[in-house]
């Protein structure tokens, strides 16, 4: 899965690397979590693509109010053809998500440790999404929401989380994932190459949604297991 991730590259990178036509003033966000607004990149007839501040938590058309949205973070990749809540959203409204890395949590001497995964060049990359409009009951109320679409993790991580997001990298696969075909789609929704990415350990501060800082990406030394004291022979 997919319930934590950062995007720090600054907007005119954001701009050159994902071909958008539109800027924003962007902050950097090192611990993005679910139903936080966040920029995503759609592709627009008119003008190309198209950045827009999204929030994350897909929100289907046909719901009666966004609560289902945090529910709706991740979107298997075997079944998003399949689910009334993204079948729409795979045939028509496919999105990128940019991040420079994501969080998985491992059990590790009965704690949960945070590993950020990340290329190993550091370079940006898109997550596979999908995104969707709810406008609600009232006027005012229309809302953008998407989704990241996950697959079974590769052996680089595999020990780590069974699940991963969809990583696309280079223009070829940009432009597959935002407006190929069903089946050209279908294709991309693999895990990308393990000698792409790396995974280490990073501060649990990470859990906490309240921390956004630049320490959070840095990787930490293995714990020391804990000491046992032994008792006195004599």
């Amino acid at each position: 899965m997919c319930g934590r991730y950062s995007v720090t590259t600054d907007p005119e990178a954001l701009r050159r690397i994902f071909g958008v036509d539109t800027l924003m003033n962007l902050m950097p966000r090192w611990n993005v979590a679910p139903t936080q607004e966040v920029p995503v990149i759609k592709a627009d007839d008119r003008i190309g693509r198209m950045l827009a501040i999204m929030r994350w938590g897909l929100v289907p058309f046909w719901a009666k109010d966004i609560g289902i949205g945090a529910k709706l973070i991740n979107a298997r990749a075997e079944t998003v053809n399949e689910k009334p809540a993204f079948r729409g959203a795979f045939r028509y409204r496919r999105c990128l998500v940019p991040a420079d890395g994501f969080y998985e949590w491992k059990t590790e001497s009965r704690v949960k440790q945070p590993w950020r995964i990340a290329r190993r060049d550091r370079a940006p990359f898109a997550m596979a999404g999908l995104w969707e409009l709810w406008e609600g009951a009232g006027e005012g109320s229309a809302l953008e929401t998407f989704s990241i679409v996950t697959t079974e993790a590769n052996p680089a991580i595999r020990d780590i989380h069974h699940r991963m997001p969809v990583m696309l990298f280079g223009e070829e696969q940009l432009e597959t994932w935002l407006k190929g075909s069903l089946k050209e789609a279908a294709g991309m929704m693999r895990p990308c190459d393990p000698a792409a990415i790396e995974a280490f350990r990073v501060d649990p501060r990470v859990g906490n949604v309240r921390n956004d800082d630049p320490s959070l990406i840095e990787p930490i030394a293995r714990p020391a297991p804990p000491t046992v004291a032994q008792g006195s022979l004599f």
